[in-house]
């Protein structure tokens, strides 16, 4: 099929979507409504509420059945680029080839932007029991699902170790440094969570792609099937396709942030300048590639195991696994 057709019409679908949520609240300050819609209407390729689409679809349902828990993860992952690109965090100036947020409305208003997104993103995902064609309880289930992919034990765990683990390829943490208390421990016993069973800053990278990036990808694949009513069996193989592409993703990113120029990129390229833990800087470029590649053919062979009523609502995921594999920003 045509990915780029599929991808330019599902994408529509949420920008117009985006747009509806956010000229909603008729109550909050119109600067911190422009500030938030500043980021979120910079552009980008909606691939997390392409994805909610495409497994909705693939199960059964349509793309108005889950518009809005589908622009709430985009607005979910707005939220997180306004605060990574913060001085505190990543201090980048250029996301999307605009000025960050922080730049434009300055730290203040960028981080209460961001709070409003991340708490607007909640309001917004219930809406799906507007659609007669999802339950209440799948919606539950999704949301359930979703908040535990963003949270501590998802997407922010994931960048607390990313910023912690600065500099530990030279044998230091830049974080660790400035925590007196931590000054005489590893960075990988603090750094990871207390279950893990290796203890090694190859543990550490894999524990921060699984969640900083990986773990909204896969909540975006999750959402969609079970707000579809996937059967337990396919909601396993969904999720450990959703783990796989997310880490594809992550791993491509880290590529192209070595190979790829800042303006073809639409942002900075801060990896090297932060000294950061990245596949590349462990294992070496190539070695990344076939990474990369192995996920991908192995997120490929999950779908194989899928059962649904028709197969052809599949080849979206198929062809979405190959653009991440391919992608040049």
């Amino acid at each position: 099929m045509n990915f780029s057709t599929y991808l330019k019409q599902k994408a529509k679908l949420a920008e117009k979507g985006l747009t509806k949520f956010i000229n909603q609240p008729k109550n909050a300050p119109q600067i911190l409504i422009d500030a938030m819609n500043y980021s979120l209407q910079a552009g980008g390729k909606r691939l997390r509420p392409v994805l909610v689409i495409a497994t909705a679809e693939a199960f059964g349902k349509k793309a108005s059945d889950v518009i809005a828990p589908a622009c709430a993860i985009e607005m979910l992952h707005t939220y997180s680029l306004i605060h990574d690109d913060l001085p505190c965090l990543d201090n980048d100036d250029l996301r999307r080839n605009k000025p960050t947020s922080h730049k434009v409305y300055g730290e203040d208003l960028a981080l209460l932007a961001g709070d409003g997104l991340l708490t607007y993103v909640f309001e917004v995902f219930c809406k799906a029991v507007d659609s007669k064609n999802i339950s209440a309880q799948n919606t539950l289930t999704a949301l359930s699902y979703f908040s535990k992919c963003a949270g501590c034990e998802g997407m922010v765990g994931g960048q607390v170790a990313d910023i912690f683990a600065e500099g530990v390829m030279e044998g230091k943490s830049k974080r660790q440094a400035k925590l007196k208390n931590l000054k005489n421990k590893k960075l990988e016993y603090f750094a990871l969570p207390k279950n893990s069973k290796e203890i090694s800053v190859e543990a550490l990278l894999e524990y921060i792609h699984k969640n900083k990036t990986g773990a909204l990808i896969t909540a975006s694949v999750m959402v969609g099937s079970i707000l579809a009513g996937a059967s337990k069996s396919n909601l396993k193989l969904m999720e450990k396709y959703g783990q796989l592409i997310g880490l594809a993703f992550q791993i491509v990113d880290d590529i192209l942030d070595e190979t790829t120029s800042e303006k073809k990129l639409g942002k900075s390229k801060s990896d090297k300048q932060h000294k950061k833990l990245t596949f590349v800087s462990l294992y070496g470029l190539e070695e990344s590639k076939k990474q990369a590649d192995k996920a991908i053919k192995q997120s490929k062979k999950i779908l194989d195991k899928v059962k649904v009523k028709n197969r052809k609502k599949l080849e979206p995921l198929y062809s979405l696994a190959d653009f991440i594999q391919q992608r040049s920003n």
